[in-house]
């Protein structure tokens, strides 16, 4: 396995006949067995297909030797996209150097300030863009593909408008569909079944790692592990947070959800599963809420409440300890000053691994219930076991708490009042 799941101070000593929370968490965690069942079955049938996509290759094949990638020669590409539409893409171009070129934007905002420079001048010439949108409704994406098309349309007419997008939503006649079909940009099919929250491991998210020069096959076999592993092992990583987080839910009023990675490249990992976490579970009156943070960053804003406010929280700290290619600090620039001492010979990571199992003790010693993942390395593997793993860990946990974890009625009413405020109704 690519990572490694411990649990800190969360149970008693195995001897503790009190031990309440070991018991609920074993009760739980046989009832992951059911579940696993389900999904096995769901898988084999083929109507859950995430739980398909991490055994398939051909597809991405197919997305490396697609014209928009193979025959253009673009220094940007702008993903117009925005939750699930973008965040799992986010997550595995974060691989990447921001420096390397093509450059890869994503546009997960409405501020017209982020979008301008793109729609004008030299820029607009050297970019194409990624219009995505699962149901093809989105009304963010739709304002921002108008805009788009406006540009290059005043740029260089309709050609210019064909040859700079690709469109990728559901089929049939859905309005980012009919504009694409309009203006003749091609159209890739975005899976019905497979929820936007769901679709890092997609072409959703597929399409924008291989443009990055990230090896979607190496993701998706990390993935496959992890999976592999949930379906038969009664005591399998994501079964076992799943069934600790409903014991913790049950039994200590736990309500917030914290995951703090040490790895800065893990940031937009933590606003994916935030998301995923959010809408998968918050149904009801029942879940928790998700907050995400950054190790060590957040030491400095939120440790505090963290130690010596209300045990209402699950921590996650994910710990690289990946060795990074810093120098060796030099303690005679600062001519050897002894309260330095401490930093001689160590590397930058080697500072961010001291804070980050200092933390993790100082939560434990504190009494909080925690969560460590250590990862030896972050690279493509790794990060398809980490998004697998917590897809699963969300499904299960939703299924233990009676809830169905791949709709969000909610949201729904939120985008048909938007419609209706600027229709004026």
């Amino acid at each position: 396995m690519n990572y490694k799941q411990t649990f800190e101070n969360c149970f008693g000593e195995a001897t503790d006949k009190k031990d309440w929370l070991r018991t609920a968490f074993l009760k739980s965690l046989a009832q992951t067995e059911t579940i696993a069942v389900s999904l096995e079955t769901m898988r084999d049938t083929g109507r859950l297909p995430i739980l398909g996509l991490p055994y398939q290759e051909q597809d991405l094949d197919d997305l490396a030797n697609h014209p928009f990638l193979k025959d253009n020669d673009f220094k940007r590409y702008v993903v117009v996209g925005i939750g699930g539409s973008s965040l799992g893409a986010q997550v595995l171009v974060s691989l990447r150097d921001k420096d390397d070129e093509p450059y890869i934007h994503f546009w997960d905002t409405l501020d017209y300030h982020v979008m301008k420079p793109h729609l004008t001048g030299k820029k607009l010439q050297n970019t194409a863009f990624l219009l995505i949108s699962k149901s093809g409704t989105t009304p963010e994406i739709m304002a921002q593909t108008l805009l788009v098309i406006e540009a290059l349309n005043n740029s260089g007419g309709a050609e210019q408008v064909r040859s700079q997008c690709l469109a990728i939503c559901e089929p049939g006649n859905n309005p980012l569909g009919l504009i694409a079909d309009k203006w003749g940009i091609e159209r890739l099919d975005h899976d019905p079944n497979v929820g936007g929250r769901y679709s890092g491991l997609s072409v959703v998210g597929a399409l924008p790692a291989i443009l990055g020069g990230i090896d979607m096959k190496k993701v998706r076999r990390g993935a496959r592990k992890v999976l592999d592993d949930a379906l038969q092992n009664a005591e399998s990583a994501p079964r076992a947070a799943a069934a600790l987080n409903h014991a913790l839910y049950d039994l200590h009023g736990v309500r917030m959800n914290v995951l703090m990675p040490y790895a800065k490249q893990l940031e937009p990992f933590t606003h994916w599963f935030r998301q995923l976490w959010a809408e998968s579970i918050g149904k009801d009156g029942r879940g928790s809420t998700p907050l995400n943070a950054l190790g060590p960053i957040d030491q400095h804003s939120q440790l505090q409440l963290w130690l010596d406010g209300p045990n209402d929280k699950f921590f996650t700290l994910i710990i690289n300890h990946q060795q990074d290619e810093s120098p060796i600090m030099d303690v005679g620039l600062a001519d050897n000053h002894p309260e330095l001492e401490y930093l001689r010979d160590h590397r930058i990571s080697e500072v961010v691994l001291a804070e980050a199992n200092a933390t993790a003790k100082t939560l434990a010693d504190r009494g909080k219930f925690l969560r460590c993942i250590y990862i030896d390395k972050l690279d493509e593997e790794t990060l398809g076991a980490l998004i697998m793993h917590f897809m699963l860990e969300t499904i299960f946990t939703c299924y233990l708490l009676d809830v169905n974890p791949f709709d969000q009625p909610a949201v729904e009413d939120g985008k048909r009042l938007t419609k209706e405020y600027l229709k004026g109704d």
